[in-house]
């Protein structure tokens, strides 16, 4: 199954301590599919982070699905979130985030060696990959403030697009319990369940990517 080059472009987002190549396993099964990939920039010179200036399908992985939520824009015709989350530091009334000191000692481990809290942070999240050769800390800085206190939960609400989730159930950064916090199993949007953890773009491209097709067949549906 692959996705018809006439179907909407596909405007990939990573999540936080990757690059656009973590989409390389989704992009090959996608084929012929218009795909673009946003950048954060954490190891590359400059962000790049223009979205389609025409109608688009938005997919995000993590920190990736977070920024989509926020940023998708009406041009946004469907939105597939991977091991995402519409907040994800705690909050008073969001207890079910990650702790802000958990937040902090990693941004304090960044700060004092960047190298080590990126392997280990990218070792417990499921890869032993080299790091990039360059390591943009400020960057990577901002991206932890956003996962600290980017609350993205009203954007959520607000959303006029379908949205399609995907969630590991071993997740060990997006937890089962902050994933059905922030997309709870009663309410309008439904949650899909894979055996796995928090890289699903990379363990399972092919469910993916099969989820992307879904969504940009519904779409172009006559």
């Amino acid at each position: 199954m692959t996705a018809p080059a006439s179907s909407l472009p596909i405007a990939l987002v990573h999540g936080w301590a990757f690059d656009p190549t973590f989409w390389d396993a989704t992009r090959a099964i996608l084929g012929p599919a218009r795909t673009t990939c946003t950048d954060f920039g954490f190891f590359a010179p400059h962000p790049a982070l223009a979205l389609p200036r025409v109608p688009y399908i938005g997919v995000g992985h993590s920190l990736g699905a977070l920024w989509l939520l926020r940023h998708h824009g009406p041009l946004c015709r469907g939105l597939v979130l991977i091991n995402g989350f519409s907040r994800f530091g705690t909050a008073v009334d969001f207890p079910h985030g990650i702790p802000r000191r958990v937040i902090e000692r990693m941004r304090a481990g960044l700060i004092r060696e960047p190298e080590g809290l990126l392997h280990s942070f990218r070792l417990r999240a499921g890869i032993d990959a080299p790091l990039p050769p360059h390591i943009a800390r400020n960057r990577l800085e901002q991206g932890l403030l956003a996962l600290m206190d980017m609350d993205c939960r009203t954007d959520l609400q607000q959303v006029t697009c379908p949205v399609h989730v995907i969630a590991g159930t071993d997740d060990p950064i997006a937890p089962s319990t902050l994933t059905r916090a922030c997309f709870p199993p009663d309410g309008s949007i439904k949650t899909r369940w894979i055996e796995g953890g928090h890289l699903l773009p990379l363990t399972h491209a092919a469910t993916c990517a099969h989820a992307i097709m879904a969504m940009t067949g519904r779409m172009n549906a006559p």
